[in-house]
């Protein structure tokens, strides 16, 4: 396994793939190091949540929540033993 880390002071809009890690099923995975994205001045303070009613991707993406309880399945058929 290939592992990277990178820190980034000021994240670019495109970051250029390592050739050791390009055609190849790799994961990506983001974390910022702060507690709060610095403000931009671009996007007001109080803006209004995403609209996820139309049951987007993210919002299911990696677990199905409020997974429904499974009812009864009934007996299971009884088999030939093996011999």
């Amino acid at each position: 396994m290939i592992a990277i880390r990178q820190i980034h002071e000021h994240l670019a809009d495109v970051i250029e793939v390592p050739p050791e890690l390009r055609n190849r099923k790799t994961e990506v995975i983001f974390l910022a190091m702060d507690s709060a994205p610095p403000n931009s001045g671009t996007e007001e303070q109080d803006s209004p949540a995403p609209d996820t009613s139309n049951h987007s991707a993210v919002e299911f993406f990696g677990s199905i929540p409020d997974f429904p309880e499974r009812t009864a399945q009934g007996e299971c058929d009884s088999r030939l033993e093996l011999t």
